[in-house]
């Protein structure tokens, strides 16, 4: 069964109920469940069926495992995708800014390389795009934003209103996925059990729990989720740049400038072209998870000691040369 440690800070009301035996669910365990060759994809309504129950831990111990490997094993399709992102989103609480703003999950961390998503978040900051940091902290031996945002003092929100009342100030503001759906948190928690993530994180780069407009920041590491975060982004109609991620966060990598994927409300398509050279000496600290030598690296590029990696500076005149023209997706009735 899954420890009381791990799931017990993060759990929803029912945290004391160790999930129960759901029949419903079986069926959907055989179309999935039978392999990369015999398994089929669910519909959205079944996808999003499904991870209402996962939030609502409405599985035995045992059906959550196999739910949640079998995915794993077969690959979410876009349909899932879709559907698990939509059931999220509807859980979520309103947050409505007066403001458009940009959307940047983070739950990954840094592990080689400085973490460079408060220093984005920083720099987005001052050409007065406000800026909403969604993550959570994992106990994975990365360094995750929500410490060294902390660090620096940046404001974070307790909950969805304040976040809203930040944003609406054009602040760069940090909100811990643990304030507004402990839910998802304990569903990513099931990678310290399960060994490999899950359709959670998956769907965490593709929220963007605003009811406004919004540019949403995600990324992808392996290839093949460029296309299907590509379609299922379309089918949510949710502004985005799309790019491949340094260490899995929605960040420019240091020495290597990818192609950059517009996507508008509409669903059109616009690609920005790799660069063709990109600068090597970044004078980046040595090791990703030292955080001290992430702080000091941070401060010398806000002091203008050491320069603003090169494709991230792509990176932020190409978030300020969309966002002005971001509009909003249709959103879902959100609970309150």
């Amino acid at each position: 069964m899954l420890s009381t440690a791990l799931t017990q800070p993060h759990r929803p009301n029912d945290a004391d109920s160790p999930g129960r035996f759901n029949p419903e669910v079986v069926a959907m365990l055989r179309t999935i469940g039978r392999g990369a060759q015999g398994s089929r994809g669910l519909s959205v309504e079944q996808a999003q069926t499904l991870m209402g129950w996962l939030l609502r831990r409405e599985l035995s111990d045992a059906q959550m495992g196999g739910v949640l490997l079998a995915l794993r094993m077969k690959g979410e399709s876009v349909e899932e995708l879709e559907g698990f992102t939509r059931a999220v989103r509807a859980s979520l609480p309103a947050i409505i800014p007066d403001l458009p703003v940009v959307v940047l999950p983070s739950v990954n961390g840094a592990r080689r390389l400085p973490n460079q998503v408060p220093l984005l978040a920083l720099l987005l900051r001052q050409r007065g795009i406000p800026v909403l940091v969604l993550g959570t902290e994992q106990s994975d031996g990365r360094l995750h934003t929500a410490r060294i945002w902390a660090a620096l003092g940046l404001p974070e929100a307790g909950n969805s209103l304040e976040a809203q009342a930040l944003l609406n100030a054009s602040e760069a503001v940090y909100l811990d996925f643990a304030s507004i759906s402990p839910q998802l948190v304990a569903l990513l928690q099931w990678r310290s059990v399960l060994g490999v993530r899950n359709a959670g994180h998956s769907v965490v780069k593709l929220l963007a729990p605003v009811a406004g407009p919004s540019l949403l920041l995600t990324s992808y590491t392996h290839r093949e989720y460029a296309v299907l975060m590509r379609d299922v982004l379309q089918r949510l109609g949710q502004p985005a740049l799309l790019m491949r991620g340094c260490e899995g966060e929605a960040v420019a990598h240091p020495t290597r400038a990818g192609e950059l994927l517009h996507i508008d409300a509409e669903g059109g398509l616009s690609l920005e072209l790799a660069a063709e050279e990109v600068p090597t000496d970044v004078a980046l600290s040595a090791c990703g998870i030292d955080l001290a030598a992430t702080l000091d690296w941070i401060a010398n590029v806000r002091a203008g000691r050491k320069p603003v990696p090169a494709p991230l500076a792509r990176q932020v005149e190409s978030i300020a040369a969309a966002f002005p023209w971001t509009r909003a997706p249709p959103q879902p009735t959100h609970s309150t």
